[in-house]
């Protein structure tokens, strides 16, 4: 077994650390198909006794693979090769329905409110939905999951008005954008940007990713009626789990035509 595991021992092997090589080394496997898709990889134990290696070092490369979306794992079952897509959400309209998006896709979507509160508004929060420095939001931060997996961190502030009265169906799960459309407040316009973070410690927890992962950021504020901000905020997603499309031109329709004669 200690054959098939061996890390390579030239120097330009030795100049990465342990733990990338190792990575590379299950990677190429993977990608070369001796692993099927579904398949568990050997465990954290067989797979330090193989490369002679600490628990901790088997940790760290098996975290390099769950970031590529190569693994995932499975609590109490082990380590298993990845047979899933990344969920896509199209950026080319604004108003992205995380909720339609998922179940497009075959995923159960559902969302774990961690907090909603009344606060008074930051000073660029405040800028985004046109109200004054100070005066009363309602701030909400929750985690979106697809079937079990917890994809995305969301992070919205809505005016007193709106915040107020979708409370409760907002607490109990709602998905931001269906719910202002389910109760009358329909979105027309949005405006939105994106970055890349790495994942912080409380990141890292509630998304069980690894500290520091990358994370795509879009930031988004929405608009009803004539031009009025509904929300504002942003979403911390996955980049194993996720990605953003965007269509860009005009599609024409070509037809042949009988070529030309000079």
């Amino acid at each position: 077994m200690t054959s098939l595991f061996m890390v390579p021992s030239e120097p330009s092997a030795q100049k990465q650390p342990l733990h990338v090589a190792i990575s590379e080394i299950l990677k190429e496997k993977i990608e070369n198909g001796q692993y099927d898709i579904g398949e568990r990889l050997p465990s954290e134990f067989d797979l330090g006794a193989a490369f002679g290696v600490s628990r901790t070092t088997i940790r760290k490369a098996i975290s390099n693979l769950i970031q590529q979306g190569l693994v995932t794992t499975q609590r109490g079952k082990g380590i298993f090769v990845s047979g899933r897509k990344k969920i896509t959400f199209s950026i080319s309209n604004s108003l992205i329905h995380f909720d339609r998006a998922l179940q497009a896709q075959g995923y159960v979507g559902r969302i774990h409110s961690l907090r909603f509160q009344k606060i008074e508004a930051p000073t660029d929060v405040a800028g985004k939905l046109q109200i004054a420095k100070s005066a009363p939001v309602y701030w909400q931060e929750k985690i979106i999951y697809a079937d079990e997996s917890p994809i995305a961190l969301e992070i919205d502030y809505f005016p007193e008005s709106i915040g107020s009265g979708l409370a409760a169906v907002l607490q109990l799960g709602g998905f931001t954008y269906s719910t202002l459309n389910a109760n009358g407040i329909h979105l027309n316009a949005g405006r939105l940007t994106m970055e890349s973070v790495p994942a912080t410690y409380e990141l890292s927890e509630y998304l069980a990713v690894p500290l520091g992962m990358p994370l795509l950021v879009f930031s988004f504020v929405v608009y009803s009626g004539d031009r009025q901000p509904a929300a504002c905020g942003k979403t911390l997603s996955r980049s194993d789990w996720t990605c953003y499309t965007s269509e860009m031109g005009v599609w024409v329709r070509f037809s042949a035509v009988e070529p030309c004669n000079h």
